[in-house]
């Protein structure tokens, strides 16, 4: 992965959990096995961490296997095919954030790499899980109302080393956030529709920021309206019935539709009933924790892709794509006025691709 620009590490959410959601269909038997255990830092074992085998060609094949060590720590990957893999454990439930990301590499714990070919197609190794990540937590809120801030993102950067950035997305109705940071000091800023950036602790300097290994900092951030988002409805307790559009009633698919398809062809259609005075319609995606298999539930939804950061305008009751794995995914749609107002949001359906 290189590390040439702040766009290029936007990617990085997109394709950690691509990684972990399209990390494909897991194969019961294969001719190339890397098998091995989780150790912490303390060199104790560690069960139910999840391991991925990352391929040399990662970026061409989209398919990383994984596996979930046992009760001793243990795993057995079956990889199928010869490559060079690197080795990355996670157990973010727990506060250890995968290592893919540079961003959240500990500087002194190595990335564990094996080599498979037609002489030695299983590898043994000891893989070492990173020290707990520090958390920022806290609330956003809208400086002038003092109601919650739903929607941000978060756009985090190394203090050394300013090209090495990471970024996620915080979706709550309360405005509430808690997000892994890295081992190393970085920098903050926080984008939200309609509101001026806020920079680091503060709002007004993007200074940097340190939290020890396991430790959470509690922040309240009160974002500053842009002047020609002042009159504009930003939330919904701020919008009136009878003077923003009502919400779309969604059609397709059912909230908490099971939907079939395999990489790379999980085509989704989206539709929904037109609203009257409506000339156009905006449509938010998110993608949420695929982690565990089956899950039915939308833990820590993100952005669809890098360009869907922020929802899509649309001219039609209807809008396709391709779903980017096999996990939970959630929709919701609202309309537009001729002078550009948003209506109402629909409530948010789930989905569910399960293989």
């Amino acid at each position: 992965m290189r590390n040439q620009s702040t766009s290029l590490n936007l990617l990085v959410v997109a394709a950690i959990v691509f990684l972990a959601a399209a990390s494909a269909v897991a194969q019961t038997t294969s001719e190339y096995l890397i098998t091995g255990q989780v150790r912490d830092e303390s060199n104790q074992r560690v069960s139910g961490a999840w391991v991925f085998a990352v391929p040399h060609d990662y970026d061409k094949v989209r398919n990383a296997p994984r596996a979930l060590s046992d009760a001793e720590g243990n795993f057995v990957i079956p990889v199928g095919r010869p490559a060079q893999y690197k080795i990355y454990p996670e157990k973010s439930a727990a506060g250890h954030y995968v290592q893919f990301s540079p961003y959240f590499r500990h500087p002194s714990v190595p990335i564990t790499e094996v080599i498979l070919g037609e002489s030695n197609r299983t590898a043994s190794v000891i893989v070492p899980l990173s020290p707990k990540n520090g958390a920022l937590a806290g609330r956003i809120l809208d400086e002038n109302t003092g109601r919650p801030v739903e929607t941000a993102r978060f756009l985090f950067c190394l203090g050394a080393n300013k090209k090495l950035c990471w970024a996620t997305s915080s979706k709550a109705p309360a405005g509430e956030f808690k997000i892994l940071v890295a081992h190393e000091p970085f920098t903050l800023r926080v984008v939200a529709d309609g509101y001026l950036d806020w920079l680091g602790i503060n709002g007004l300097e993007n200074e940097s920021i340190s939290i020890a290994s396991g430790a959470t900092l509690n922040v309240v951030l009160h974002l500053r309206r842009r002047a020609e988002a002042m009159s504009r409805a930003l939330s919904e307790s701020e919008k009136h019935r009878f003077v923003h559009l009502q919400a779309p009633i969604q059609s397709s698919p059912a909230d908490r539709a099971e939907l079939k398809g395999r990489f790379p062809a999980r085509h989704t259609r989206l539709e929904w009933q037109p609203v009257e005075g409506a000339v156009s319609y905006r449509v938010e995606i998110d993608y949420c924790d695929g982690l565990v298999k089956g899950r039915r539930e939308c833990l820590n939804p993100q952005p669809h892709s890098p360009e869907m950061r922020w929802p899509v305008q649309v001219l039609a009751t209807s809008y396709e794509f391709r779903f980017v794995g096999s996990q939970p995914g959630r929709w919701r749609v609202w309309a537009i006025d001729k002078n550009g107002q948003e209506g109402f949001k629909s409530p948010w359906w789930t989905f569910f691709y399960l293989e």
